[in-house]
C-alpha cells in the first residue's frame, strides 16, 4: 500500500499496535488524485475504524469486509465492517454457519465494480480466501468429497472452525477463489469493459504452515520445489504468482522472470493510471515488462523483515542470485546460491564471507527503526468477533 519496503514501512508484520498514520500515502491516495473512485473489499490489517490507519481514512472512497486481523480468520462473524460502521451478520450468532463472510464481500466488490464502470476506478480485492479457519460452503466443498481421503482437523485455537474433511475443504476453498475471480473478469465482460480495465491476480504468501502443514505445504505442494511457508523469507514463504491481464497490451500466454516485489506495485500503477508520485518509494515500476519492452530498470537488492517485536526481527535481502537470511538470537546467517540452488539447501555463507558482509551492510543501511505507537492505542482481541 504504500510502496515501501519492510525496512521503512509502518507497519512490518501482524500483531502488537501497528497501523498507519494520516500522513502515510498510500496507493488508493496516490489513484484517487488522478480521479480513480477507489473501493476495498476484503481483508484491511492496516488500521481499525477508530484510528487514523482505517482503510477510508487512507484513500478509499468505501471499504467492505474485516479491518482486525483476527476479525479475518472468521468466515462466521457477526458482524463485518461497512466502512467504519458495523454490518451485522445476525444469523451467524452462536457460530451458526449461515452467511459467508467471503461471499458478503465478493458481492459487495461486485456491486462497486458495476456503479463504476463508467470512469476510472480501483477495486483492491484482498479476499481471505483460502485461510484458516478451514471451512467452506457445502457446494464447494461437495465436488471434492469423493475425491481426497477423509481425515479430521479441529483446529487448535479456542473458538475456531475445524474441519471433518480437510483435504475437501482447503479444495473447495481455493475452487470457490477461483470462481469469484471468473465471476469479476465475466462481470467486466458483461459491463463491456473488460478491454479496457488490468486485472492482476497476486498472493501475499506461500502456504499455511504449523498445524495445517501436512495439508497445505505437503499434500497439495503448496510451496512447489520450494523451501519454506508462510512466515519463512525462503522461497517457499514469498515465491508467489502474479498473473496480469492487459488487452492490447499483453499478449495471452507471455510469461516473465523479471523479480518484482510488492512495494513495485504503488509506482506501476501510478504509471499506468498517469499519477503524479510525490512521495519517496522503495519500488520500481515493471510497466515495461508488462507492455514487452526491454528497457526495464532492475533492483539492486530484494528486502524483506519481520518483526516479532518491537526490538527482535528476522531480515532477508536479494542480492543477484545471491539470498542471505539473518534471524533472530544467535542462530548463524545463511546464504544461498539461487542460480544453482533455488531450494536454498546448501548455506554457502562461510566459504563467501565476502557477500555475506556486503549484505549485512546492505541490511544495517536499509532498515530504519519500526515506528513507536502511543500506549493507549489498542486492537481488540479475536474473542470479540464471533458469538
Amino acid at each position: 500500500m504504500t510502496g515501501l519496503h519492510t525496512g521503512h514501512t509502518a507497519v512490518r508484520n501482524n500483531g502488537l499496535v501497528r497501523h498507519l498514520y494520516a500522513e502515510d500515502v498510500t496507493l488508493a491516495e496516490v489513484l484517487k488524485t488522478a480521479g480513480y473512485a477507489t473501493g476495498g473489499f476484503g481483508k484491511w490489517g492496516l488500521g481499525e475504524e477508530t484510528g487514523p490507519g482505517c482503510a477510508v481514512d487512507q484513500g478509499f472512497d468505501e471499504w467492505f469486509g474485516q479491518y482486525n486481523q483476527g476479525h479475518a480468520h472468521f468466515y462466521y462473524p457477526y458482524f463485518l465492517m461497512n466502512g467504519k460502521e458495523r454490518y451485522p451478520l445476525p444469523e451467524n450468532e452462536g457460530r451458526r454457519q449461515v452467511r459467508n463472510a467471503h461471499d458478503e464481500t465478493h458481492r459487495r466488490a461486485l456491486d462497486f465494480i458495476r456503479r463504476r464502470k463508467d470512469g476510472p476506478f480501483f477495486a483492491y480485492l484482498p479476499y481471505i480466501l483460502p485461510h484458516v479457519e478451514l471451512t467452506v460452503p457445502a457446494d464447494s466443498r461437495r465436488e471434492y468429497e469423493d475425491k481426497f481421503p477423509r481425515i479430521s482437523r479441529a483446529d487448535p485455537r479456542p473458538g475456531y472452525l475445524g474441519s471433518d474433511h480437510a483435504y475437501a475443504e482447503f479444495a473447495g476453498m481455493v475452487t470457490r477463489l477461483d470462481r469469484h475471480v471468473g465471476e469479476v473478469t465475466a462481470l467486466l465482460q458483461e459491463l463491456g469493459i473488460a478491454e479496457n480495465t488490468i486485472v492482476i491476480f497476486t498472493s501475499d504468501n506461500g502456504p499455511q504452515p504449523g498445524a495445517w502443514k501436512d495439508i497445505f505445504v505437503e499434500f497439495f505442494s503448496g510451496s512447489g520445489s520450494y523451501r519454506g511457508a508462510k512466515g519463512d523469507f525462503y522461497e517457499g514463504g514469498i515465491r508467489v504468482p502474479l498473473i496480469v491481464r492487459w488487452p492490447g497490451n499483453i499478449a495471452a500466454g507471455t510469461m516473465s522472470d523479471h523479480p518484482c516485489v510488492f512495494y513495485d506495485f504503488l509506482p506501476t500503477l501510478a504509471e499506468v493510471a498517469g499519477a503524479t508520485l510525490t512521495t519517496s518509494t522503495d519500488g520500481i515500476s515493471f510497466v515495461p515488462v508488462l507492455l514487452g519492452r526491454e528497457s526495464q530498470a532492475k533492483h539492486e537488492f530484494l528486502y524483506w523483515e519481520a518483526p516479532a517485536s518491537a526490538e527482535a526481527y528476522t531480515q532477508a535481502v536479494q542480492y543477484g542470485n545471491w539470498k542471505l537470511h539473518k534471524f533472530i538470537g544467535n542462530k548463524p546467517v545463511e546464504l544461498y546460491d539461487l542460480a544453482t540452488d533455488p531450494a536454498e539447501t546448501r548455506n554457502v555463507a562461510t566459504e563467501n564471507p565476502d557477500v555475506v558482509a556486503k549484505i549485512e551492510a546492505i541490511m544495517s543501511r536499509e532498515r530504519t527503526p519500526e515506528r513507536k505507537y502511543l500506549p493507549d492505542e489498542r486492537k481488540l482481541g479475536a474473542h470479540s468477533f464471533v458469538k
